[in-house]
């Protein structure tokens, strides 16, 4: 009857530490993933910086300025 009890305390903190270990992998995994993620985005990105293109004085007539790609038009 105790060990029956016992047995079944065991089985329970023994999945109790499973699971947490699997939830450490997974957390694990999922940070590693991100880090490369952020890495290949920031490497594809760096190349991509924004143009400011400023056109006449500020306060005349046809005065803009334009930020981001030059080639755009808007």
């Amino acid at each position: 009857m105790i060990f029956s009890f016992l047995k079944k305390v065991y089985k329970y903190y023994l999945d109790k530490l499973i699971n947490w270990l699997r939830m450490k992998k997974f957390d694990l995994e999922l940070n590693l993933q991100i880090k490369k993620f952020h890495k290949n985005w920031i490497k594809d990105n760096a190349e991509k910086k924004p143009k400011i293109q400023e056109v006449g004085k500020f306060g005349d007539d046809g005065w803009s300025i334009s930020i981001g790609d030059i080639k755009d038009g808007d």
